[in-house]
């Protein structure tokens, strides 16, 4: 095959644009004895892709079955959600248990709450009417002021003196 035939298709190989029977060919003629030397380098790249085709995988691999995992798995997931739901239960058990003194005790402490809460909310349904009128002070002390600038303005205008 003619030198410049097989460097054109190493640019080709380099660019990643040769086809399986062009590779075919370059690994021939790198297999050869008459390869120049400016091209020697290429040889041991071939040739390890040459002897990787060669090589075969002998061993057994040895696979593990999951069933069984699966199964412990499965088991041990149950056996956490029954103590779980045990645990709680006993935890439901403990805490109902409640003297009539405290239960008595708890219920007065309810009710006085409750009792101080909607005091609180009448309070400040007052203080928004407060608010309100605030407010509506607040607007007549703007319109004063309005009025007050209005009379000053009119006074300089006509030279009024007060």
């Amino acid at each position: 095959m003619e030198l410049q035939a097989i460097e054109a298709l190493l640019k080709k190989y380099e660019l990643g644009e040769t086809s399986k029977a062009e590779e075919t060919q370059l690994a021939l003629f790198f297999k050869s004895s008459s390869v120049p030397e400016h091209l020697e380098h290429y040889r041991s790249l071939f040739d390890y892709f040459y002897n990787s085709r060669q090589q075969q995988y002998t061993t057994k691999l040895k696979f593990r079955s999951t069933y069984f995992e699966f199964k412990r798995l499965s088991v041990a997931a149950s056996v956490i959600i029954l103590l779980g739901l045990f645990l709680n239960y006993n935890l439901e058990l403990k805490n109902n248990q409640y003297s009539e003194e405290e239960l008595f005790v708890y219920d007065q402490t309810k009710t006085a709450l409750e009792m101080l809460s909607t005091n609180f909310n009448k309070g400040t349904s007052q203080l928004k009417s407060l608010e309100i009128l605030s407010k509506t002070l607040q607007k007549g002390e703007e319109n004063i002021s309005f009025l007050n600038t209005f009379n000053t303005t009119t006074h300089k205008i006509f030279k009024i003196n007060k």
